[in-house]
C-alpha cells in the first residue's frame, strides 16, 4: 500500500539529489538518489535520475524494475505490468518480478490471478528466500486470499507458517486482520500487537487492534489507533468503517453516518459497513435512505438473514407491513434466532417504538459476538507469545 511520504523521506530523497549534483555520473549514487525518490513520492525528481541512467546506459534491468514501480506508484498499471512481462521473458522467474507483477494484478482487480502468481514461490524453501522478500510474498498473497473472502483458507494458511516459524512480522498483521474477520479475537489481540510491535505503520495489524479495543468499549484507543492507519492510507474502507463505529458507539450519529459513506467509496462490497450505515440512517430516522442500505447488502449476501430481516424492519417502521412481510419470514428461515427480524415483528404485535431499544439493538449486532471473550489459539500463542513484546 502506498503510503504518504514522511518529510524525512523527502529530505533524505533532495540531500541525495544535492550530492549527485556534486558527483552526476557515480552510479550507486544515482540509483540510491532514485530509490529514495520513489519512496518520498517525488516522481518528477525519479524521473530525472532514470533519463540520466538511460543516458549513461546503466544496468537496463534494476532500471526497468525501477520504472515499473514508478509506473506502480502513479497506477499506470498496464505500463508496469508491461515492463514486468518484458522483464521476465528476458531475465526469467524471480521473486520480485513476481511480487511486482502480483501487486499490479491485485491493483487492477485480478486477485486471483494475483494468487497464482505468488504460489510458487511461498512453495518453495523460505529459507531461499531474503526475509524482506518472503515478506512481501506472504503479505500481498494474504491481502489476496482475504479479499477473496477465503478467510478460512488464509487462516490455515497463516497458522502454518506460524508452527513453522516462517510468519513474518507484517503478515502477523494481515493474518491478525483475518482473525479479526473469523472471530478468533484473542488472535487477532496476540498477532497485531505483535506485528505491531515489530512494524509501528501496519496498516491491517492497527485496523484489526482498533477493532478489539472497541470491542473493549476502549473507544479513545481505537480512535488513535485508526488515526495511525488513516496516516498509512488515508483511503481505506476498512479504518473509515472502523471510525464510524467508533462514532456510532458515541452516539455521534451524523458523524457516524458520514464516515460510513466515505468508507463506502472505497469499500463498496462490504456488507457490513452497508449494515451499519443502515443501522445510522434508521437511527437518525432515515427509514428510505436505510432501506437503501440494507437492499445494497442484501444484494451482496442474500444468504445473511440479518439482511433480510435489516430490509423488512426498514420496511416495517416505514409503515409498509405488507412489503416486510416476505423478508421477515425469509429472514426467520434462514435463522430463527435473527434478532433483527424478531424486533420487527415484537413492533408489529404493538411494542412502542423506542430509539433507545433501536440502538441497543445496532449496538449489539454490530458489535462482533464473543469479541474479547475468545481462547488464543493454543498454535498462535506458541509461536507469536515469546516474540511478543
Amino acid at each position: 500500500m502506498n503510503q504518504p511520504a514522511s518529510s524525512a523521506e523527502s529530505g533524505v530523497a533532495e540531500r541525495l539529489a544535492g550530492y549527485l549534483r556534486q558527483d552526476p555520473h557515480n552510479p550507486g549514487l544515482l540509483a540510491d538518489a532514485c530509490d529514495a525518490a520513489l519512496a518520498a513520492g517525488l516522481h518528477a525528481l525519479a524521473q530525472e535520475h532514470m533519463d540520466t541512467a538511460a543516458s549513461l546506459a546503466l544496468e537496463p534491468v534494476a532500471w526497468s524494475l525501477r520504472r515499473a514501480r514508478m509506473c506502480i506508484a502513479q497506477r499506470r498499471l498496464d505500463e508496469a505490468a508491461g515492463v514486468l512481462q518484458a522483464l521476465q521473458a528476458t531475465q526469467g522467474a524471480h521473486p520480485a518480478l513476481a511480487h511486482d507483477l502480483a501487486y499490479v494484478r491485485l491493483l487492477q482487480g485480478a486477485t486471483q490471478a494475483c494468487r497464482e502468481l505468488l504460489a510458487p514461490w511461498l512453495a518453495t524453501d523460505a529459507t531461499l528466500l531474503e526475509p524482506q522478500t518472503l515478506e512481501g510474498l506472504q503479505v500481498l498473497w494474504l491481502r489476496a486470499t482475504h479479499r477473496l473472502q477465503l478467510l478460512e483458507e488464509a487462516w490455515h494458511w497463516a497458522r502454518q507458517q506460524l508452527a513453522q516459524g516462517r510468519l513474518q512480522a507484517a503478515a502477523c498483521g494481515v493474518a491478525s486482520l483475518v482473525a479479526l474477520d473469523t472471530s478468533r479475537f484473542d488472535d487477532a489481540r496476540m498477532l497485531s500487537e505483535y506485528a505491531l510491535g515489530e512494524r509501528p505503520a501496519q496498516i491491517e495489524a492497527l485496523v484489526a487492534r482498533a477493532g478489539v479495543a472497541l470491542a473493549d468499549r476502549d473507544t479513545a484507543r481505537a480512535v488513535l489507533l485508526l488515526e495511525r492507519a488513516l496516516q498509512c492510507n488515508p483511503e481505506d474502507g476498512r479504518t473509515w468503517s472502523a471510525l464510524g463505529l467508533c462514532s456510532l458507539q458515541a452516539q455521534q450519529l451524523p458523524q457516524a453516518q458520514a464516515r460510513f459513506e466515505r468508507a463506502l467509496r472505497g469499500l463498496p462490497g462490504h456488507v457490513g459497513t452497508w449494515h451499519a450505515l443502515g443501522w445510522c440512517r434508521l437511527l437518525q430516522q432515515d427509514s428510505a435512505g436505510a432501506l437503501a442500505a440494507f437492499h445494497q447488502a442484501l444484494e451482496l449476501d442474500r444468504n445473511f438473514a440479518e439482511s433480510h430481516g435489516a430490509v423488512g424492519l426498514a420496511l416495517v417502521l416505514a409503515g409498509d407491513q405488507a412489503q416486510a412481510e416476505p423478508y421477515l419470514e425469509l429472514a426467520r428461515r434462514l435463522d430463527p434466532a435473527n434478532l433483527t427480524g424478531r424486533y420487527a415483528r415484537a413492533l408489529l404485535a404493538g411494542e412502542t417504538r423506542d430509539v433507545q431499544r433501536l440502538l441497543a439493538l445496532a449496538d449489539r449486532l454490530l458489535d462482533r459476538p464473543g469479541f474479547g471473550r475468545g481462547r488464543l489459539s493454543e498454535s498462535v500463542r506458541s509461536a507469536v507469545g515469546p516474540l511478543g513484546k
